[in-house]
């Protein structure tokens, strides 16, 4: 059974009759072995201190110790009495067997509650692995320090510190599906019981081997790349919100959490989806835990994955060939079109109608709204003088009708027409002739090769989802609905490359249909 297998079958035992809890005592999980801290925010009765409950029966000699804070809760009380007998020969050390230090899954309850004193040697604890027993420094086997709380820490409280300690962050609530909830309150359920079987459960020596295994799992480039993505991005948000900021340090044991998670997952190489996970460790209010899904998500769409694909020289000799194919199937024709002559960009003439009026020049938009119905306009002359006429339009173009019986009574005729002055523009027309039937056969071999090319690199692109990312889906600690976010750059790359297949298709449908 190797790491992947014993990992999942340890969860599966872990979330046996607990309900909805799998992503909280996965997390758990991986921060344990990370040797990292995780803090639960949620309402009492939701869970927190079962899933540390569980948690203990992972390991061999899982030890654990819980603990309720309060504002009056002593040091005594978390890292035991101090020894009297140690009093005596003026030295001040506490007896710390089965209290914190010598605890190796540890649950504190209302973290926020303890008091400076508690504080500060938790602090040490969390960063060091080192408990000050008096004058001297007592390493520490722990492996998990879960703790929760109902609230957030209070700002300028002093808290600071202690919150950036606990490197995942998550959010449990109640039980939501209707049928688990129901099975909950009527069965007969074991959840505070060890069903883990003992010959998975993980050994001393076999955690100190997997601490020392986990720094040599390598961080590829990508990996690298999409950290610097994020961070670009929380710095932009840095300018615009209050309590968004991610130390150096916290960075640092990220990592650390992505080679926990790719270890478990039994791979040399942290992976994209992995990165899901930083999502868990950024946020500071529940109000951003969103907004940093979405940050790690599009930085992973847009910055993950790619492939050194042809895709710009396949699109090169498409547009060449479509290129040749027109060159050889169109020619242009040049004509003369006669077209109304625009002065000043805005007057037509009228031919003729000087003559009678003294004016000469109409409005192009007074003549484009003229129909068959009669309507009012306006005639110029050079000088810019204007007359008011009645005028209409004939169906034959480039004519205008003008009521010459409102302006002179004695006039026999009642319209007048005239024509609108024109002046020949040169004009190209496209027409199209087949191919002769030799070089459509040498069309035809260059898209059977462009084609080729396609399949080959399509090919090339689906072999590397294939195997270089088939552990997407089988992530122990993200959900493998994520995986699309992951593939985006390959897929878009594989749709590309089929666009490209179609317009190939297109442009051999284009010269076999000639007549």
């Amino acid at each position: 059974m190797n790491i992947y297998e014993r990992a999942k079958k340890i969860l599966e035992e872990l979330n046996k009759d607990v309900y909805e809890k799998e992503e909280v005592i996965a997390l758990t999980f991986l921060s344990a072995i990370a040797g990292e801290s995780i803090f639960l925010l949620g309402a009492p009765g939701v869970g927190k201190s079962l899933v540390a409950r569980r948690l203990k029966y992972a390991f061999e000699n899982g030890k654990s110790f819980e603990y309720l804070m309060n504002r009056f809760s002593t040091p005594d009380e978390i890292f035991g009495p101090v020894s009297i007998s140690k009093l005596k020969e003026d030295k001040y050390e506490r007896l710390t067997d089965k209290y914190l230090p010598t605890s190796n899954v540890i649950f504190l309850d209302e973290i926020w509650k303890a008091g400076p004193s508690i504080q500060n040697a938790l602090l040490t604890i969390l960063n060091e692995k080192v408990y000050r027993n008096g004058d001297k420094e007592e390493k520490v086997d722990i492996r998990a320090i879960i703790s929760a709380s109902n609230e957030l820490p209070e700002q300028n409280q002093g808290l600071e510190a202690l919150w950036d300690r606990f490197l995942i962050r998550y959010v449990v609530d109640s039980i939501q599906n209707v049928q688990n909830f129901n099975d909950m309150i009527t069965k007969s359920l074991k959840s505070y019981e060890d069903n883990v079987d003992t010959n998975i459960k993980i050994k001393d020596d076999e955690y100190k081997q997997w601490t020392e295994k986990i720094d040599e799992i390598k961080i590829p480039s990508e990996v690298l790349n999409v950290i610097q993505v994020i961070r670009r991005y929380i710095d932009e948000i840095k300018k615009k919100e209050e309590r968004v900021y991610i130390s150096d340090r916290r960075w640092r044991k990220i990592v650390r959490i992505l080679r926990s998670s790719a270890f478990l997952n039994s791979r040399e190489n942290v992976d994209l989806m992995d990165c899901f996970l930083i999502a868990h460790c950024i946020w500071n209010k529940p109000e951003q835990i969103e907004k940093m899904k979405e940050i790690v998500a599009k930085a992973i769409k847009e910055h993950g994955y790619s492939l050194e694909l042809k895709t710009n020289s396949i699109k090169k000799e498409i547009k060449d060939f479509d290129f040749e194919v027109k060159s050889e199937t169109q020619v242009y024709k040049k004509y003369f079109e006669n077209v109304k002559e625009i002065i000043d960009s805005k007057y037509y003439i009228v031919m003729g109608l000087e003559t009678h009026l003294s004016y000469n020049y109409i409005l192009k938009s007074d003549y484009d709204t003229l129909t068959t119905k009669e309507k009012q306009i306006k005639v110029f002359a050079n000088n810019g003088e204007y007359k008011n006429v009645f005028a209409k339009k004939r169906d034959k173009s480039d004519t205008i009708m003008i009521d010459f019986k409102r302006q002179y009574w004695d006039v026999a005729n009642y319209y007048m027409t005239f024509e609108i002055k024109t002046i020949k523009e040169e004009r190209e027309q496209k027409e199209t002739k087949a191919p002769n039937p030799r070089l459509i056969n040498e069309w035809n071999k260059v898209v059977n090769t462009i084609k080729s090319n396609i399949d080959s690199e399509i090919s090339k692109a689906e072999n590397y989802l294939n195997t270089q990312l088939k552990s997407l889906q089988t992530n122990l600690f993200v959900d493998k609905r994520l995986s699309q976010y992951v593939e985006g750059n390959i897929t878009n790359a594989i749709n590309e490359l089929q666009q490209l297949k179609l317009e190939v298709e297109k442009i051999k449908h284009y010269y076999e249909t000639i007549k």
